[in-house]
């Protein structure tokens, strides 16, 4: 009966464990390439893709998009610092490459 009951407890503690183990990753992996709100709002429109890569790093992704007759976008996304999963700030830029100017932001 003891015995059966430390069983138990034992199965209790690894599977404790696996979880904490699982949400620290996912900790890690959201705090990197993360920004602050703080950080993020502080980015004025016209801002240029290369100087926002130059104060925050490299994003965590970025899209590009080709709208019909009015040119391309760029997107790119931070984690935000401290947040949930996919909490993130999208840039987009208007124009091709690092010179592209910010033209909107918001955090998802």
């Amino acid at each position: 009966m003891i015995g059966g009951l430390i069983l138990v407890i034992g199965c209790a503690a690894l599977i404790g464990g696996a979880a904490d183990e699982a949400l620290e990753g996912i900790d890690k992996e959201q705090n990197r390439n993360a920004i602050t709100n703080g950080q993020a709002r502080s980015v004025k429109l016209g801002t240029t893709r290369a100087e926002v890569e130059s104060k925050f790093g490299k994003p965590k992704s970025d899209q590009e998009s080709e709208n019909a007759g009015v040119g391309s976008d760029t997107c790119i996304y931070y984690n935000l610092k401290g947040g949930e999963l996919l909490d993130q700030w999208q840039f987009c830029f208007g124009g091709k490459g690092k010179q592209g100017k910010l033209t909107g932001k918001n955090r998802l």
